[in-house]
């Protein structure tokens, strides 16, 4: 069993620039291949309409990137049930002693949740990057002209994709791997946390199922934890 994580953020620069707005956990069951929701929480941040209203984007924009390119509004941040502490003590308590994942674990994990105040590093073990496993695959079909999208496929190859590090993106990965589109998404996803951990559990479900030695740890835990914070 693997727990994947999706954060969504106030944006790329990581902690402690940036902030995680909201959290989404989903179960893939390696044997039964089950893929199941576990959490989903917004967090709750009192000054975030002074954070939006003075953040800078890479890119030179003002205001949170998120805030306006989802249907995730400020308002949902300032009216949110739980507070930072209490979303960061219930995620520690479902991750402890557990295998994670996420689809960008140099994203999620690195930038944010390996970070305080999350600290995840030490109370569990990551097996995969689900982006490198996926990458590998959909671009050896692509190039083996495998896809059954065939404009997919022509534009993942002419983005070079797989090369120079760059990374085939979640949801073309899903498009690629997933052509029966099991969570029906055919019209589109709303780029919230706990449907990109449902997604990116298909994905792997998908590129597992293909795998021999499905146990493939790029990491451990450096200690077992007590039960004590």
């Amino acid at each position: 069993m693997v727990l994947i994580i999706d954060t969504e953020t106030t944006g790329l620069r990581g902690y402690p620039d940036d902030r995680v707005l909201e959290i989404g956990i989903a179960e893939y069951d390696e044997l039964s291949k089950d893929i199941v929701p576990v959490y989903s929480e917004l967090i709750r941040y009192d000054d975030m309409r002074e954070f939006d209203s003075s953040y800078v984007n890479r890119d030179g924009t003002n205001g949170v990137w998120i805030y306006r390119n989802s249907d995730m509004t400020l308002e949902d941040t300032l009216n949110a049930e739980k507070d930072l502490a209490t979303v960061v003590k219930e995620v520690r308590e479902i991750v402890r002693g557990k295998a994670i994942t996420s689809y960008n674990v140099g994203f999620d994990f690195g930038r944010f949740l390996y970070c305080e105040p999350w600290d995840l590093k030490w109370i569990t073990a990551r097996r995969y990057d689900v982006m490198e496993l996926a990458t590998e695959k959909v671009m050896n079909r692509a190039r083996s002209d495998e896809l059954e999208d065939k404009s997919l496929q022509n534009r993942l190859i002419s983005e070079g994709c797989g090369i120079n590090s760059r990374c085939v993106r979640s949801q073309d990965a899903y498009r690629a791997l997933c052509p029966d589109d099991p969570m029906g998404l055919v019209n589109g996803q709303t780029h919230r946390a706990l449907d990109d951990a449902v997604m990116e559990g298909w994905i792997l479900r998908s590129i597992l199922s293909d795998r021999t030695a499905p146990y493939v740890f790029r990491g451990r835990m450096k200690r077992r934890w007590n039960g004590n914070e």
